[in-house]
């Protein structure tokens, strides 16, 4: 299997002040009518800088969300998205900053936690993306997104079928739509390690 990053899907979660997701191998579903409805509340300039983003123009969005921040230090969900657009601009120590700024301003966001994960994950740091993995699916145990992704750590870097097929069988448990592309991996996972081993933790 091959990483692959699709950015049109990642970018539907970029509408949010206090969400975000993305790195190889992810999706989002389309927001739902709460969320849909609180884009529309969005300040004018912050929603500007969203639309940047879903347009792939990150490097545009950076000065429009530092001059949002600037006016609204207070709020977490700019710093995610502006450490989102650092990272995508190949900007880590900016990134980095952006992200545990947003995290010193909301801890419990699993959001900015799986955000750093992904960080590390790029950066060849794997312990670091484990335990904020984690941090994130201890704070939300149904956080899709994070299962899909910790499930590739374990696949693709970790070397840890077992684990990697836990985690891609519970992020489909949480669809309402099927992925026909994490039910190929496990099938190949399946398949290569062996069904009953694979299904057993280390």
């Amino acid at each position: 299997m091959s990483p692959s990053f699709n950015k049109a899907l990642l970018a539907t979660l970029l509408i949010l002040l206090t969400a975000g997701c993305s790195g190889i191998r992810t999706s989002e579903a389309p927001p739902d009518a709460a969320k849909a409805k609180q884009e529309q509340k969005l300040p004018r300039d912050y929603d500007n800088a969203l639309v940047l983003m879903r347009s792939g123009n990150y490097e545009a969005a950076i000065p429009v969300l530092d001059a949002f921040i600037a006016r609204k230090p207070d709020l977490a969900g700019p710093y995610l998205n502006l450490g989102i657009a650092y990272r995508l601009t190949g900007k880590d120590d900016e990134a980095t900053d952006a992200l545990n700024h947003a995290l010193k301003l909301n801890p419990d966001n699993p959001s900015v936690w799986h955000q750093l994960a992904i960080l590390y994950r790029n950066q060849g740091d794997f312990n670091a993306a484990l335990d904020a993995y984690r941090k994130a699916l201890e704070l939300n145990p149904d956080y899709a997104l994070a299962h899909r992704n910790i499930g590739i750590l374990y696949d693709l870097y970790l070397q840890q079928p077992a684990r990697a097929l836990e985690h891609y069988r519970k992020y489909l448990s949480l669809l309402d739509e099927e992925d026909t592309t994490v039910s190929r991996w496990v099938v190949d996972l399946e398949r290569r390690s062996g069904s009953t081993q694979a299904r057993t933790a280390p």
